[in-house]
């Protein structure tokens, strides 16, 4: 667990084909550690790839880039509850069953203790939608009045979505208490035909960047759109010694 600010746990594993070892931080429980959360982004980066490359096209839908808010409350575990039921509740209505095939969305979250912002963004496989009609029924459902839709390129929705995922729009020394708040809740979500496409999802095979065996490692350091690096250079902060968590070799 991470305790402080100058302290990360890391694991050391290595191929057993070649002996390359790398560095893997051990999750801390903060889903916005800049230490561990890479690994986490990875593995949504991917999946969400795989999503939008398998969309079956259908004439006169594309993809649409959806935001939606509701007013500041002081209380984030209970204001995240009350926008994804009131975002369940506007995907059961006849208009937007008539429009949506399907898609998927992150929360993000702004604010500080007491004011807290929190949006929906998501991705939706859609035909034209009127913007009055979807903001009359997003106001019914949630009493917000913050809708904002525009067309987006398929090559464009895995890096607007992800970006909201490990990073929260508050100050550094908020994110562990963002986090705790989120405790159980699902910052990302593939509904409709997204839900059954992600069904089908398999964890592709990765390789050791040094020698090419297959195995797990690429999955900690290779990030889609971040280009080649090892968590060695994420090492910011002094590792922590550890006895229980010394060296694990993994087959690679």
């Amino acid at each position: 667990m991470m305790e402080d600010n100058n302290y990360h746990e890391f694991i050391n594993i290595c191929c057993t084909a070649c002996g390359h070892r790398i560095d893997v931080p051990v999750y801390c429980g903060n889903r916005f550690c800049p230490i561990c959360s890479p690994a986490r982004l990875s593995r949504v980066r991917k999946r969400m790839d795989f999503l939008i490359k398998n969309i079956t096209p259908v004439r006169g839908y594309g993809l649409k880039f959806l935001t939606l808010t509701i007013p500041n409350q002081k209380d984030l575990p209970t204001m995240a509850r009350f926008i994804l039921k009131a975002f369940r509740k506007l995907r059961q209505r006849a208009y937007w069953k008539h429009c949506v095939l399907g898609g998927v969305f992150v929360l993000e979250i702004t604010g500080t203790p007491g004011n807290w912002h929190v949006h929906i963004h998501a991705a939706i496989h859609a035909m034209y939608m009127d913007y009055t009609k979807l903001m009359a029924l997003w106001r019914k459902v949630s009493g917000g009045r913050g809708v904002w839709i525009t067309r987006i390129p398929n090559s464009a929705v895995v890096g607007y979505l992800t970006k909201y995922l490990t990073k929260p729009g508050t100050v550094d020394s908020l994110t562990q208490e963002t986090s705790d708040a989120l405790k159980g809740f699902r910052l990302f979500q593939p509904f409709g035909t997204f839900y059954a496409i992600n069904l089908t999802y398999k964890q592709p095979p990765s390789r050791c960047q040094k020698c090419g065996a297959l195995g797990t490692l690429d999955l900690y350091y290779n990030v889609t759109g971040m280009g080649d690096f090892t968590f060695i250079k994420w090492d910011v902060y002094p590792k922590k010694k550890d006895s229980s968590a010394s060296q694990a070799c993994m087959g690679l």
